[in-house]
């Protein structure tokens, strides 16, 4: 018999409630949209549908339904929605529910509630729901299946957008499809939709903060570095196709430097070595980035904020179906940031829009295509502080900017991709991706260099530069994937390539005529800079700059047994790079090529219970070494590649259907043949290539232990949670590798629902903790017009642990709007977040600081 829920009936009396937790959470909301695209492209009489009725099934509503039975939850779902749902009754019998509270469109909601106990809402024609087991959908419903299937041949992970979670189920990272955590056998970490909006995280340099073993370091006053295990991050993708080159001050490429989150749902990071999807690269690990999709349903978004230091950004969000089939959905977004910072003399500009459209051609054919304009204007190219030539910090105010007004950097980035997926009949899915971009970057540089003498209070000297650039970037992957049956098992399979080819320019001037203008480090207004001391003239050029990388790769997962799969996987590399030097007077050339590289993949995992699985995995990385050169000076041959191998042992663990996730890894990594400088000659850096001196060092290792826990761990609290201890030493001299890493880093953040008459109010706070840190080298003592007086002065600058407090609170003002309050840093702790030399290089985290955000979803 089949009961029907409609808006103002009951079924209580047909089904008995279990004593059964009532802990259920859901972030696989996305499943149900994907079967509700399916079945929209597999229906030919759905222009009948009523427009009223399309429109009141995309509303979003404020729902509020008790935990408890599920059957009485289904009722209560009807009554406030105003549907129709029919349901077998041996379906909800004994099933609870955690229940419902929030603002939700009618498939979200409906997701929500059922896909934990494996269950879910298949839509028929006249707008009416059937109850059933996700089975018995896959069998009767084909075109959801295929529709789902599309999505997952995306590589772009599971959509977390709409989940209120901090865990996430899927990933793509280390897989090239679609993957649960708990069936990857490497460390990875997901900042998810709504960890990035509770944090109110508009870059990728700020969800990094909060990724569990992730150092945050600042390049130069707008790009950042990120360190992984002692190693720095130097693999990006996007939706898990080819590797993206990132552009960093000590890189041969060029560009923005710097991630908006406004494009991305989620941002997934792996570490530990990643040649095999990831290309030429530090074991460090990948960061992958997942973009924004359209939704089936209808829905807007806008987001005000307004914060300390005149910090303001609004963000606009409108995606949904294009037609009244919903085979064409589109999203649009648009944001505008113009802030200044704690730092004197600094302030930003930066508009940028991102769309995206996906059009079924089939019920099993997808074609995707999107693009995204960003432009950003900086006034000021500095915010690092110098100290005394001995190391001593000099104890400057944290506002000191140590540039001029004049000074800016105006840089774009454009990017165009488009995606095609296929599944065929026997469930094999065919991907391939195309992503272009082009990005531009001008400044006219004004800085203080060189640190202070602590007699004389001498030294620093006002100096600066004009320079341009611009880098573009191919980027091609395409794969095939699905599984096969042999003795008696299913098993899986991945066959791809990948292609990048990066060209890129850049051109800067000589240094002013005037350089050497004495710095007041400790009163900067006195010692003024005339206005546009520089020259635009271009003296020196690097073109071209071409790296070009290409690989075929493959992984499969073989299950050996009920618990046990064998994941084996390789890749074959080729790697090439050439570049010219133009500085007016002669032309230096260099070029090289890697032969071909193979590097394999090995992991075992093994279920051990239905919440926890065991796995031990073997990685590999190489990274060339194109722009340092061996010795003596005019060589053209470069160091050889750097090569690395991972070992990782660990456990992984979801509960309530993947509600809370939380894993240990114990890692060993051992990296040889990085280059280090040659002491039998002197060092001669011509800035972004050929730079000599150096030799290949010996080996490196790094191993630690990684602890996480995410998601709602209890019911209403939200948590993101991990520790890490790294050690990592240098075998040669038994000295670290990278002072700059922690050895012990506790991150945590958490939020609380209220329950009951205050279940508006969301509370949360959390910590970002750190061990000691230090950096030494030697640095040189001036006079007061910048001569060397001393040279070589030996320092060591120690940053003592410190640990950074940030909260939240949210109001839900209505079903629609919502105001939340973000305080950071909120006992005011002075610190450096980046340390350098005594010259240049050290950067103050920023002060306690405060942003209000108001938020519309409609």
């Amino acid at each position: 018999m089949l009961l029907r829920h409609q808006p103002q009936s009951t079924v209580s009396q047909y089904v008995q409630a279990a004593n059964i937790s009532s802990r259920f959470r859901i972030h696989h909301a996305v499943h149900a949209a994907v079967l509700v695209i399916g079945m929209a492209a597999g229906t030919a009489n759905w222009h009948e549908v009523h427009a009223e009725q399309v429109t009141r099934q995309a509303e979003v509503r404020e729902l509020n339904i008790a935990a408890g039975s599920l059957a009485a939850a289904i009722t209560e779902f009807a009554v406030q929605t105003g549907i129709n749902i029919t349901t077998e009754p041996a379906l909800v019998k004994a099933q609870e529910t955690k229940g419902l509270k929030g603002s939700y469109t009618v498939a979200q909601g409906l997701s929500t509630l059922l896909s934990p106990l494996g269950l879910q809402a298949v839509r028929q024609e006249e707008g009416n729901y059937i109850v059933k087991t996700i089975a018995q959908s896959d069998v009767e419903v084909p075109t959801a299946t295929l529709a789902e299937l599309t999505v997952k041949a995306q590589g772009m992970g599971e959509s977390t957008e709409n989940t209120q979670s901090y865990a996430a189920r899927l990933v793509s990272v280390g897989s090239k499809t679609p993957t649960s955590l708990r069936e990857t056998p490497q460390s990875v970490s997901v900042v998810t939709s709504q960890l990035i909006q509770d944090k109110r995280m508009t870059d990728l340099a700020e969800a990094m903060k909060i990724t569990p073993g992730i150092t945050v370091q600042n390049t130069n006053y707008r790009i950042n570095s990120f360190y992984s295990r002692g190693f720095l991050l130097d693999n990006y993708q996007i939706d898990g196709a080819s590797p993206m080159a990132m552009s960093t001050s000590a890189g041969s490429f060029y560009g923005i430097g710097t991630f908006d989150l406004v494009e991305f749902d989620h941002v997934e990071v792996l570490r530990g070595s990643s040649s095999l999807f990831g290309g030429a690269g530090n074991p460090g690990g990948i960061v992958n980035l997942v973009r924004k999709r359209p939704t089936r349903d209808t829905q807007f978004k806008v987001d005000a904020s307004a914060g300390s230091w005149d910090n303001y950004r609004v963000q606009l969000d409108a995606s949904g179906s294009l037609t009244e089939a919903g085979n064409l959905r589109g999203r649009l977004v648009a944001a505008n940031a113009d802030r200044q910072y704690f730092i004197d003399n600094r302030s930003t500009e930066k508009p940028i829009v991102y769309g995206i459209l996906e059009f079924d051609l089939t019920p099993d054919t997808m074609v995707t295509l999107g693009g995204r304009y960003e432009r950003i204007h900086e006034n000021g190219t500095w915010s690092s502080v110098p100290r005394y030539s001995t190391g001593e910090d000099l104890k400057l105010k944290r506002s000191t900017g140590l540039t001029q007004r004049w000074s800016y950097t105006d840089a774009s980035s454009k990017e165009l991709f488009a995606k095609f997926d296929h599944v065929f009949k026997n469930q094999w899915k065919l991907n391939a991706t195309y992503t272009g971009t082009h990005e531009k970057v001008e400044s006219l540089g004004a800085f203080a260099l060189n640190g202070v003498n602590p007699v004389t209070l001498a030294g620093p000297i006002w100096t600066g530069s004009y320079n341009d650039s611009w880098t573009k970037q191919s980027l091609f992957d395409t794969n095939l994937s699905g599984s096969f049956n042999a003795f008696s098992r299913e098993h899986e399979f991945v066959l791809g390539a990948d292609w990048q080819r990066v060209t890129s320019q850049w051109r800067g001037g000589a240094y002013p005529a005037n350089r050497g203008l004495p710095a007041n480090v400790f009163d900067p207004g006195s010692t003024y800079w005339n206005p546009y001391p520089i020259s635009s003239a271009l003296t020196i050029k690097y073109n071209p700059n071409t790296q070009v990388q290409y690989g075929i790769y493959a992984r499969t997962a073989l299950q050996v047994s009920d618990q046990a799969k064998l994941i084996l996987g390789g890749r074959l590399a080729r790697y090439k790079f050439e570049q010219t030097i133009d500085d007016g007077f002669d032309v230096s050339r260099i070029e090289m090529r890697e032969p071909t590289k193979f590097v394999p993949y090995a992991a075992l995992t093994y279920e051990l219970t239905r919440q926890w699985s065991a796995y031990a995995s073997y990685s590999e990385i190489f990274k060339p070494q194109q722009n340092l050169l061996q010795g003596p000076e005019g060589s053209a041959k470069t160091v050889d590649a750097m090569t690395g191998k991972t070992y990782e042992i660990g456990l992984k663990g979801d509960w309530f259907n993947g509600a809370v996730n939380a894993g240990a890894a114990v890692f060993y990594t051992k990296r040889e043949d990085g280059a280090v400088l040659d002491t039998r000659y002197p060092n001669n850096s011509v800035l972004f290539g050929g730079s000599c001196c150096y030799l290949n060092q010996g080996e490196v290792v790094s191993k630690g232990v990684e602890l996480e826990a995410n998601g709602e761990v209890l019911p209403g609290l939200m948590t993101m949670a991990s520790y890490v201890y790294n050690y990592n030493r240098n075998l040669a001299d038994s000295l670290p590798l990278s002072t700059i890493t922690p050895k012990h880093m506790v991150k945590l953040w958490t939020v609380y629902q209220l329950p009951g008459e205050y279940s508006k109010w969301r509370i949360g706070g959390g910590v970002n903790l750190q061990s000691t840190t230090y950096v030494s080298g030697v640095s040189n003592r001036y006079d007061g017009s910048g001569n060397v007086i001393e040279a070589d002065i030996p320092f060591k600058y120690t940053q003592s642990g410190y640990a950074v407090w940030d909260a939240m609170v949210e109001y839900q003002v209505d079903k629609s709007w919502s105001l939340n309050l973000n305080a950071n840093n909120l006992f005011d702790k002075t610190y450096y977040q980046t340390v350098g030399s005594a010259g240049l290089g050290n950067y103050y985290g920023a002060p306690r600081n405060v942003m209000l955000t108001l938020r519309g979803t409609f």
